[in-house]
């Protein structure tokens, strides 16, 4: 039998590449950080709900609905907020002041429609996990198993998309410099429009498996948000596939660490005795951490380290050893 801890990595590791992928396409096209992102999670954990609660069915089912809903939302951020903002020539502390307060006003209409399903329902909205109707094959979750083939799936489409359609070639183009790309005659809102709505497609996904392995509640997205940021800063936010690596480092690390750590009982440090247990409460800081610690020794994320010049510098130095005989 898997163990338990390496099914729920599987299934984290992957939220968070899910998510982390689609921070970082907003951020590439349009240069700014979205802090409303972690409500576009929610959405699609809410879409979840109402297929597990309401539906009795699989939420399983609801992941084209939740892709839809969430991009749609995040459609209207930058058409109805976002875009009006930049043709006015915002600067990026106001776009990000902006998608500040779409997050709250998102966190008010999460709310809202939540009340409504606790009393139209009668069912609980808050603190629901899916579990119950998961399905296993060869004795590891069906959360893990669907989760990492969306993941596949999703890296080689995009793969595809950018690298073998012309599409892809200016939507590369504007993650480089839009104003140029404007004048080479590419229809950069095209390419903007495309980015938010895969973008929040992508967390609606993530949302469904989200509630397979962590309760959802209305502040899920909200809780939810810095580790994503930490995922998608570790791994170098001008690099769309630095979120997949980003997103495995951040994912494993903020998994197995307190799992070992809890393993160790308790240590004694100047005659005072420390439950290692109770470090456990500061494990959301573990992604920061992680996240701080990557940036000290690569300030441009983990896909920003230039490897030939490290492997030209290992190379040089080896001739320097003196080799015992």
């Amino acid at each position: 039998m898997v163990e338990p801890i390496i099914i729920g990595t599987i299934i984290f590791t992957n939220i968070l590449i899910l998510t982390s992928l689609g921070l970082t396409l907003t951020y590439l096209t349009t240069k700014v950080p979205n802090f409303a992102h972690g409500s576009f999670v929610t959405i699609g954990a809410y879409v979840g709900v109402y297929a597990f609660s309401v539906q009795e069915i699989s939420p399983y089912y609801y992941i084209p609905i939740a892709f839809l809903t969430s991009g749609l939302v995040a459609l209207l951020q930058y058409k109805l907020v976002l875009k009006p903002l930049m043709n006015r020539g915002a600067n990026i502390v106001i776009l990000m002041i902006a998608t500040l307060t779409v997050d709250v006003f998102l966190f008010g209409v999460i709310n809202i429609i939540a009340d409504w399903l606790a009393t139209t329902y009668k069912i609980y909205v808050t603190y629901v996990i899916f579990k119950r109707l998961d399905f296993e094959m060869f004795e590891i979750e069906g959360a893990a198993i669907l989760s990492t083939i969306f993941v596949i799936i999703i890296v080689i489409l995009l793969y595809l998309l950018l690298y073998k359609t012309r599409f892809g070639i200016s939507m590369r183009a504007v993650m480089e410099n839009p104003s140029l790309s404007q004048i080479l005659g590419i229809n950069v809102d095209r390419v903007l429009t495309f980015s938010w709505f895969l973008s929040g497609g992508l967390a609606g996904i993530a949302g469904i498996f989200y509630g397979f392995q962590i309760p959802v509640n209305t502040t899920s997205g909200q809780s939810f948000l810095p580790i994503i940021f930490a995922a998608s800063i570790a791994g170098g936010l001008n690099s769309l596939f630095g979120a997949i690596v980003g997103g495995g480092v951040v994912g494993v690390l903020s998994m197995y660490l307190p799992y070992y750590i809890s393993r160790f009982g308790t240590i004694e440090i100047l005659g005072l005795k420390i439950s290692l247990i109770q470090l456990l409460r500061v494990q959301p800081l573990i992604p920061l951490v992680i996240m701080a610690i990557v940036l000290l020794i690569f300030p441009k994320g983990i896909m920003g380290i230039n490897y030939s010049k490290i492997a030209f510098i290992i190379k040089k130095n080896l001739y320097k050893i003196q080799w015992p005989k």
